[in-house]
């Protein structure tokens, strides 16, 4: 039997709401989480500095952590529910590796600009240490990953557009509807 492990991909712009919808979904689906953000926060840990003292490279190599972990699971034929605001860019030397070791499915987080900023100053202003992890810089631009795989594109201005209900059930039955 040569059965795939299942690798949903949540992204979306920084303040969308994708670490929220991604530990939701874990805890829904019995996934674990592996997110990019977190693996950053325990570097930082590492060197006891804040981000803004590390060296310039730090992001590649979380980066290069990051999936090198996730390749690891997914070898080792575990589902997961992966988690970062990466753009295309980032993400397209990954995905034919993934595709590769899993059964793909990337779900997008889709908020608009002015609310994902809200939303991170709430946060900066709920958790202050959050910028000794992350650096102040602001996210920029967000430029939407866009692959051959299947694609759920998930408002989350308020709650969530499909909901949470059916995002868990599509996902379960693998009857992914293409949103673009």
């Amino acid at each position: 039997m040569t059965t795939k492990p299942l690798c949903v991909m949540v992204t979306g712009r920084p303040g969308s709401g994708k670490t929220t919808l991604a530990r939701m979904l874990g805890e829904r689906l019995w996934l674990p989480v592996i997110s990019r953000d977190a693996l950053k926060e325990g570097y930082v840990a590492t060197f006891g500095v804040s981000h803004a003292q590390l060296p310039p490279e730090t992001n590649a190599v979380v980066s290069r952590v990051f999936f090198e972990l996730v390749q690891q699971t997914l070898s080792g034929k575990v589902s997961v529910i992966i988690e970062a605001a990466f753009q295309h860019h980032v993400w397209a030397p990954e995905i034919p590796r993934i595709r590769e070791l899993a059964e793909a499915l990337l779900v997008v987080c889709v908020v608009d600009a002015e609310i994902a900023a809200q939303r991170r100053l709430e946060r900066g202003l709920a958790r202050p240490e959050w910028e000794h992890y992350h650096g102040d810089a602001s996210p920029g631009e967000y430029v939407i990953p866009h692959f051959d795989v299947p694609t759920l594109h998930v408002a989350t201005q308020e709650g969530y557009s499909p909901s949470l209900e059916v995002l868990v059930d599509s996902i379960r039955a693998r009857r992914y509807v293409r949103s673009n």
